[in-house]
Formats: C-alpha cells, sequence, structure tokens
C-alpha cells in the first residue's frame, strides 16, 4: 500500500499528487465523495459510488425473483400512464 501526503491550506484546500491520481485513475475535474468512518475519512470517486449502487441494485432486483423483462415491461408501462398524465390532452378538450 502507498502512501501519500496531502496539506490542507488555510481555504481548506487540498492538492493531491499526480502519481496519486493516476493510481486511482482520476483526472482533474473529477468528483469524489468523502465519509467518516471510525474517524477517518475515506474518498471514493463518485463513479465509484455510482457503480457499488448499480450492483446493489442489481443484487436486489435478482433476489426480487421477478423477471429482468417483467420488470422493464412493468416501468415502461408506468412510464408511459405518467406521460399520459402529463402531457396527453383529455379526449374532447381542446
Amino acid at each position: 500500500m502507498k502512501t501519500f501526503t496531502l496539506n490542507i491550506r488555510p481555504k481548506r484546500q487540498a492538492t493531491f499528487p499526480e502519481l496519486l491520481l493516476q493510481e486511482v485513475g482520476l483526472k482533474v475535474g473529477d468528483k469524489l465523495t468523502a465519509q467518516v468512518k471510525n474517524n477517518e475519512i475515506v474518498l471514493k470517486p463518485q463513479k465509484q459510488v455510482a457503480l457499488d449502487a448499480l450492483k446493489e441494485i442489481q443484487r436486489l432486483v435478482k433476489e426480487s425473483g421477478v423477471p429482468e423483462k417483467e420488470m422493464q415491461d412493468n416501468l415502461k408501462k408506468i412510464r408511459q400512464e405518467d406521460y399520459d398524465q402529463r402531457y396527453v390532452k383529455t379526449k374532447g378538450v381542446s
């Protein structure tokens, strides 16, 4: 495990060493999510947070026992009903 030191500046800013960013596949402009765990700061790239959430959704879908196709069909139907309620004019009304 490599260790890197970050200095917190007066405006609460820190510069990440280039090698650290390369190690984790980040570039300038990427966003991080910070969590405090056991009095330590844990930083995760937001794209990783999104991937972790997707894995959790996939796990829950698998555990539900509902086939993916059925779930997709139901979501499509719900979206269509929502669209119709919002944007389609009622028959006979101009």
